[in-house]
């Protein structure tokens, strides 16, 4: 256990801190792909064969560290495009009801967040195509793979809330210790 730990840091490591944190962020969500409609059926007891079409998006995000050694700023770009396109794609699986477009707050966040002063321009095309796209496809995914209750959807909501509430806790955390406390006292 102690060597895979090792042969994980290793993985995530990067000397750019922002690459680091991007790492670690691409680990968690890309691990927990698989493990999200398990949970729902655990909740709801409802069909949930077609949500593992979702987690093939697992190994782009695993793939973040590798592209990060080739370079920093791609890797950067890529995990805020594969994070919002993964949550577009899943409102479409899901449905809108479920509350999958609240993920798009941390594709924000990551994308407000993820880049330096002298990428601000990048910043904020990526911050403007995630809104773009929330905008043209808002209300207009069709109907949801699923064919679940109002109650099931009400518990996919909660789980939404909670999950999107960590995400973004867990973001705040990482960039935000790798963009610096700041100026130090003396």
């Amino acid at each position: 256990m102690k060597r895979l730990s090792m042969l994980l840091a290793r993985y995530l490591a990067h000397p750019d801190p922002l690459a680091a944190a991007g790492n670690l962020v691409a680990l968690l969500v890309g691990s927990n792909q698989p493990f999200y409609p398990l949970a729902l059926y655990v909740a709801t007891g409802a069909d949930v064969t077609g949500l593992f079409l979702v987690f093939l998006s697992a190994p782009c995000f695993l793939a973040v560290p590798f592209v990060a050694r080739r370079s920093s700023l791609a890797a950067r770009v890529m995990l805020v495009a594969v994070a919002s396109i993964d949550t577009l794609i899943s409102v479409k699986v899901y449905g809108q009801t479920g509350g999958s477009e609240l993920y798009l707050g941390p594709c924000l966040m990551l994308a407000a967040m993820m880049f330096r002063k002298r990428e601000q321009y990048l910043s904020l095309s990526l911050i403007a195509l995630i809104c773009v796209g929330l905008v043209a496809l808002h209300d207009r995914y069709g109907a949801s793979f699923l064919a679940w209750s109002a109650r099931d959807y009400a518990t996919m909501m909660s789980f939404n809330i909670f999950y999107v509430a960590i995400l973004t806790a867990f973001i705040g955390v990482s960039v935000g210790r790798a963009r610096g406390d700041g100026p130090r006292d003396a």
